[in-house]
């Protein structure tokens, strides 16, 4: 039998705690679609968690969770120990950042 590895994907990735203590004056250094998402209704944010819709599924993420986006568009959250155990950062430099986040 032979063995295939599946090629990696690149996502984008946010913290939860992020997207609560920034305002809305305040997205200038989160990407693009966090914003598109809170304007189109399928983001809510809370003083402690933040609501993304995917269709009719409602994600939960709390402020130590990642909130993934996939390059078609699908986000997903991650608690922190399942994040690490499936994703690397795709540069060196975004370990320091996650960590720092």
């Amino acid at each position: 039998m032979r063995e295939y590895l599946r090629i990696p994907t690149r996502v984008e990735v946010v913290r939860g705690q992020e997207i609560i203590a920034s305002s809305e004056e305040g997205w200038a250094g989160l990407p693009d679609w966090v914003r598109e998402c809170y304007e189109r209704g399928q983001m809510v944010i809370a003083t402690t968690t933040v609501t993304v819709f995917n269709a009719a599924e409602a994600l939960r993420a709390r402020p130590s969770d990642f909130i993934v986006r996939s390059q078609d568009g699908v986000l997903s959250v991650y608690d922190e120990v399942a994040f690490h155990r499936d994703f690397v950062p795709a540069h060196a430099t975004e370990l320091h950042k996650l960590h720092a986040a």
